[in-house]
């Protein structure tokens, strides 16, 4: 399972797990695909799908340093621009 934590200006500010997306990612997918085939509807080919977050929002100000890592798959760094 994926785990990842994320810092603001170096402050570790939240981690969490793949699996506390509804117990497992591909589950809310499954749970999408339901609700859309009751309303007709289907998921289709190449269609991007976001699973939901594995950590909390946090609000961002301008200049803040961010960075994400997750196990096994890297990391991303940025800074909050105007």
């Amino acid at each position: 399972m994926v785990g990842v934590t994320l810092s603001i200006n170096g402050e570790l500010k939240d981690l969490g797990a793949g699996a506390t997306v509804l117990g497992h990612p591909a589950n809310s997918v499954a749970m999408l695909a339901n609700m859309l085939a009751c309303r007709g509807r289907k998921l289709k080919s190449g269609q991007l799908i976001l699973t939901g977050g594995i950590t909390g929002a946090h609000q961002l100000q301008e200049g803040d340093v961010d960075s994400a890592k997750w196990d096994g798959l890297g990391s991303i760094d940025f800074t909050v621009k105007a």
